[in-house]
């Protein structure tokens, strides 16, 4: 579906109820090696509690009604980190992961060579051939699908479900209208999430299996701007300032600064998405999180104020807001030519007020970036 930069998206989103489908956390293997496993049940791993505690601060300021989560311990420990005592959570041993039968717990070197004819026509044909003395996808989706829907029906508001690799590459296939056989290719890595907004009549999927540090390359950064019908004056506006910012942060780079080339080249690629609308910082900030890069989306909803604290450090956030103060369409200006221009648009004396506040704070930033470049390498200490 495509979205007009016109159409404010929370007009346009708010019938709609968020599904996150989550792959649980990493699971602690027996003995550090990764295994088959089905419904042997395993804690999370010191890995997984982190890539868990990433998704409960991700989650932590979300409307969320409720939590679903399998039973099985690398699920429930997810949902419970995620949770945080926040929402409760709701066993639903009907999206247990599928039943590997014999090959449960068994390392796939150990497979291939006792069970070789099995794995192989197993291969051939995930979605329908089960596991020896096992289930098969098409099972799976048996006893997954009416759980999962009877649950959107019993629980108003957003939504969070924990399950496992194969019910949820099921119950996404079956939403998105393909063949239970390209299930297997909806890859799900780890406490990955997949989105599925709901209303009464339909569920779409917005995007499968994205990690919360995902970022898009610049090829899908343009793919994201057509799917917006953002204008081509936009696109070069987003081209010139990360041309400018990633001048800045190769300099800063060779100074010890750590920062993130390919997360400062997608915001500054994407921070005008919605530059049509009003407040078109917070609501580009959230059509890329609803693309699945929260990370971009954060830098995206700063770049036209940022946040006291954000004032005292050079980050991806201020190198990115400063580029686009810098630079006016395609053509690079100085703050002061910047603000000047924008200057005549503020016609009350809180207008006013702001603008000042605001080209203030882009002095403030234009000369801590400045000093960062100007540093030799011995006498910077990179603390950001």
């Amino acid at each position: 579906m495509v979205l007009p930069c016109s159409l404010s998206p929370r007009r346009w989103l708010i019938d709609m109820r968020n599904i996150f489908l989550i792959r649980h956390c990493e699971p602690m293997f027996p003995n550090g090696r990764k295994c088959c496993i089905g419904k042997l049940d395993l804690p999370l791993s010191e890995a997984g509690e982190h890539e868990a505690k990433k998704l409960a601060v991700y989650f932590s300021n979300s409307e969320i009604s409720a939590i679903i989560s399998s039973p099985l311990a690398r699920s429930t420990q997810t949902a419970e980190i995620i949770s945080n005592g926040r929402y409760p959570i709701i066993v639903a041993p009907e999206i247990e992961e599928i039943d590997t039968g014999l090959w449960d717990g068994l390392p796939f070197s150990l497979i291939k060579q006792k069970y070789p004819d099995e794995y192989r026509k197993r291969g051939e044909n995930l979605a329908r051939i089960p596991f020896p003395k096992g289930e098969s996808y098409h099972q799976v989706l048996i006893r997954t699908e009416l759980c999962i829907e009877n649950m959107i029906k019993k629980y108003n508001g957003n939504l969070i479900i924990v399950g496992h690799a194969c019910v949820n590459q099921g119950i996404l296939s079956k939403w998105m209208g393909l063949n239970l056989e390209q299930a297997p290719g909806l890859i799900q890595p780890y406490g990955s999430i997949s989105l599925v907004e709901v209303d009464e009549n339909s569920k779409q999927v917005r995007y499968v299996g994205k990690n919360l540090e995902a970022i898009p390359d610049e090829d899908e950064c343009q793919a994201i701007l057509e799917k917006y019908q953002v204008s081509e004056e936009i696109k070069e506006h987003g081209r010139s300032v990360s041309e400018l910012a990633l001048e800045w942060t190769d300099r800063l780079i060779q100074k010890n600064y750590t920062l993130n080339r390919k997360l400062i080249t997608a915001a500054a690629l994407l921070h005008d998405i919605a530059r049509a609308e009003k407040d078109h910082a917070y609501i580009g900030a959230e059509l890329i999180g609803r693309e699945g890069y929260p990370m971009v989306a954060e830098v995206i909803e700063y770049h036209h104020f940022l946040s006291n604290d954000e004032e005292k450090k050079i980050t991806e956030k201020t190198i990115v807001y400063l580029a686009d103060k810098k630079i006016s369409g395609c053509r690079r200006v100085s703050v002061e030519e910047r603000f000047d221009k924008s200057k005549n648009k503020c016609t009350t004396l809180i207008g006013k007020a702001n603008h000042r506040l605001a080209y203030l704070q882009a002095k403030k930033i234009e000369a801590r970036i400045e000093e960062g470049m100007s540093y030799q390498k011995e006498n910077n200490n990179a603390t950001n």
